[in-house]
């Protein structure tokens, strides 16, 4: 909540603190064995936790987003057109930057990660892990600069994203139009 900066990566997905709320209780609920209750008590402390980007004095960040994220289906076609116009929203803070890294082998695949400029937030698929050893900072510093010389610039990137809505938007119109053709008469 002091950090002045913060870099962020996850392959696959969006970032969290980048959420609507019907898309984090989409991806939320996927959890093996997780309940309603749980699911519930996880969108809460997610959607307080993005108050970081607009509280008074908000940090600078920068958030490299997969392409992959954009394209992959996370509930219908509307919840994936409200995260795209969310985004656009987003990206258009002036202490913020979303760039987009494309489909390609990259030095992220391996896992996503948060940093600050004293600590370091590691996420795996059993837990996340806070580093403040200044070696393994440095170590992400260098990996999140590699990662970003390969994204899209900032301004390409707002257009694939708005682009991308576009598409979600009438992925949508098109599934409402074939359900309400294959109502009987």
């Amino acid at each position: 909540q002091r950090a002045l900066t913060l870099r962020n990566w996850f392959p696959s997905l969006l970032d969290g603190l980048l959420q609507t709320e019907n898309y984090a209780r989409e991806i939320l609920a996927v959890s093996p064995g997780v309940t309603d209750d749980e699911v519930n008590a996880r969108l809460e402390a997610r959607m307080k936790r993005q108050a970081i980007l607009t509280r008074d004095d908000p940090p600078a960040a920068w958030f490299l987003t997969d392409e992959a994220a954009l394209h992959r289906r996370v509930g219908s076609p509307e919840v994936m057109t409200a995260q795209m116009a969310h985004l656009v929203a987003v990206a258009r803070l002036p202490n913020i930057t979303i760039q987009v890294v494309p489909a390609i082998a990259h030095a992220g695949l391996l896992g996503g990660f948060s940093l600050t400029e004293r600590a370091a937030y590691v996420e795996t698929a059993v837990a996340g892990q806070v580093f403040e050893d200044a070696e393994v900072i440095a170590g992400l510093l260098t990996r999140f600069d590699t990662l970003r010389n390969e994204a899209l610039r900032a301004s390409e990137s707002l257009a694939l994203i708005e682009r991308t809505c576009e598409e979600w938007k009438a992925i949508g119109a098109k599934a409402a139009t074939q359900e309400t053709t294959a109502e009987p008469a």
